[in-house]
């Protein structure tokens, strides 16, 4: 048993001071109570908060290392597709030893910037040409090593790749990408949960997953109690040509398709027209936004205002990874929709809110739930992940400990992820700044 005591915690209560926080053996939080003098103590935190870990619920882990290489002219006019190519060609480069490394120093950087959990969208399952490895899900193995390595909590989000547009065959680019059928993805899936990995279904898009393998991926996800994620609507494009092809948008073909639920998590949703903004309430899905990759890639910015007006909970996802830090992220959608809306505010809890709060919210507890974990909430019986924030950080200056529902305001509109001393993953420190 740990017992840890920082000068201030965030629990649903609010921020809290002089607390004990009592960790099990198996990295749960046992007791949370009222530090007493001659309390046990094995970890003393002073002048340290701490809070939730957060979770980035969207991870391509590979594309980190196109970070800053794409800004030189890769056409006239540059947009996602032209982008797209640059990073299919560096996805050709990777096997299993280059990509475990590149994960392995990714996946550092992410418990640095305070992400105890990543949901990694993998989808390089095969050799260049689409050939299986010797051992069919070697480069899944291989992500999965460096999580552990690092002592970040990965659950996989198995891709199901299977067309290369709607009704089109796959571009030589992405064959590597898919499964013969989608009974070998299953396969595939299933033999990598028989390792003891934690693991999702990823169908990867409407535009590259037909409406049998959506279905069948669907009943699995059920049957194994399984998260689901998705991409949809993040380009334009992709809703005319979903238009032109089956008569409604993506959304509205995931509803059809019996996609969507509790379970599922819609990854950008950029581009969300009202009907489906309602049907996504209904299902009670989660939609994962990534405000850093959204504007790197020029994809536009979300509704905000309406996924708040109409209660989904939304995630945050660092995605191609151009910048590690939730901190930025969080502040990213926020300061985004206050430029769609020409005002202050926009993701708060009420009308007398500051954001602070509900942003933490995103950034640790609702990303937990869309990768089926029991953490981001400090609380007994949840994992015990955590970031310790330095309060004598220069960033943090003028923080009034009088005055604690402050702190995360300050946090997400004045500081980054270096206000972040430690890491906690599961009961263990697994990262210190020095």
């Amino acid at each position: 048993m740990k017992h840890l005591a920082p000068d201030f915690v965030y629990t649903p209560q609010g921020l809290q001071s002089n607390m004990l926080i009592s960790i099990s053996d198996d990295g749960h939080i046992a007791a949370i109570a009222r530090r007493q003098q001659g309390s046990e103590v094995t970890d003393a935190l002073p002048g340290m908060a701490l809070l939730p870990g957060f979770v980035n619920a969207h991870s391509h882990v590979f594309q980190r290392a196109l970070r800053g290489h794409t800004h030189r002219p890769l056409s006239t006019q540059d947009t996602f597709w032209t982008w797209r190519n640059a990073m299919y060609a560096e996805a050709q480069r990777l096997n299993p030893y280059s990509l475990y490394t590149l994960a392995l120093r990714t996946y550092r950087e992410m418990l640095a910037a305070g992400y105890t959990s990543v949901g990694e969208f993998h989808y390089l399952h095969h050799q260049p040409g689409g050939r299986p490895y010797a051992s069919p899900n070697a480069m899944s193995e291989a992500v999965v090593q460096a999580g552990r390595d690092a002592g970040i909590r990965v659950v996989l989000l198995m891709t199901a790749y299977a067309q290369g547009g709607f009704n089109q065959p796959p571009e030589e680019g992405q064959r590597r990408f898919c499964d013969a059928s989608v009974e070998a993805y299953l396969e595939r899936v299933e033999a990598l949960r028989a390792t003891g990995a934690l693991v999702g279904v990823a169908p990867h898009s409407v535009r590259a997953v037909p409406e049998s393998w959506m279905r069948a991926i669907v009943d699995y996800s059920r049957a194994q109690h399984l998260p689901l994620h998705i991409h949809a609507d993040e380009q334009v494009a992709e809703i005319e040509q979903c238009l032109a092809v089956h008569g409604c948008t993506p959304v509205e073909l995931l509803a059809r398709w019996e996609a969507l639920g509790p379970a599922s998590t819609v990854v950008h949703a950029t581009h969300a027209s009202a009907s489906e903004i309602a049907l996504l309430a209904r299902s009670g899905a989660t939609v994962c936004v990534c405000p850093t990759t959204e504007g790197d890639l020029g994809d536009g910015i979300a509704p905000y205002a309406e996924f708040v007006s109409a209660g989904i909970p939304l995630a945050i996802g660092a995605d191609s990874n151009t910048r590690l830090d939730p901190i930025e992220e969080l502040r990213w959608a926020e300061y985004c929709a206050r430029m769609r809306y020409q005002r202050r505010r926009v993701l708060v809890a009420d009308a007398l809110a500051s954001p602070g709060p509900l942003l933490l919210d995103y950034g640790t507890r609702r990303g937990a739930q869309s990768l089926g974990l029991q953490t981001g909430i400090i609380m007994p019986g949840m994992l015990a992940d955590f970031v310790a924030v330095d309060l004598s950080h220069p960033s943090l200056e003028g923080w009034n400990a009088g005055q604690g529902a402050d702190l995360l305001d300050v946090l997400f509109f004045g500081a980054s992820c270096d206000v972040i001393a430690q890491t906690w993953v599961q009961g263990k420190k697994v990262f210190a700044r020095a």
